[in-house]
């Protein structure tokens, strides 16, 4: 009787240990491999500021460092440098080689309102740009993907004092540096 059971222990520790190698080798060398390393927030939170002048106080960061080094969600709160414009900046980036899974996550990540010129799209595989206007609040995603990085930027602003068509232009602009200067920044770590 102790013959199957040890069979059938040994076959569940074997399931267990393929199952576990898998898991960690996709996380090790798959789409989020601790080869890949995207800047941190706090990296962000220092070369923004030289892309768009103005306040930078970062308010959210995940995950923490010690978890990943390939992707990053960073927030901030934002205040232009004369004060005119005040809104919140989000900033996900994630670094692979899985250049298929970086396009397809730019090219279907949710981009409301209606398209906007980008003029650095032609620099990356995938390049998304939109602006909604809800109230007086104006919200820009930006959706871009390379050969290793992708980045999501969400830019939401508002100023009842000031034209839409500013408003609009300021967003967007804002939302499209952020962008590029984190598809290139590189991480110190």
């Amino acid at each position: 009787m102790s013959g199957p059971m040890s069979r059938r222990t040994l076959a569940v520790v074997a399931v267990v240990v393929v199952v576990a190698g898998g898991l960690l080798g996709a996380w090790r060398w798959g789409p989020f491999g601790d080869d890949e390393v995207v800047p941190s927030c706090s990296e962000l939170a220092e070369a923004l500021p030289s892309v768009v002048e103005g306040a930078w106080n970062l308010t959210r960061a995940e995950p923490k460092r010690e978890s990943s080094k390939s992707l990053v969600s960073c927030e901030f709160d934002f205040s232009s440098a004369e004060r005119s414009y005040r809104g919140k900046i989000a900033v996900s980036l994630t670094e692979s080689d899985d250049e298929a899974y970086l396009r397809k996550t730019a090219a279907e990540g949710p981009c409301y309102g209606e398209a906007v010129p980008y003029p650095s799209a032609a620099k990356y595989r995938v390049a998304r740009s939109c602006a909604e206007k809800i109230n007086e609040k104006i919200f820009a995603g930006v959706f871009v993907a390379s050969d290793d990085r992708y980045a999501h930027v969400y830019a939401d602003f508002s100023n009842p004092g000031l034209g839409v068509e500013q408003l609009v232009e300021y967003a967007n602009t804002t939302a499209q540096r952020v962008t590029d200067r984190a598809m290139t920044l590189k991480s110190t770590e």
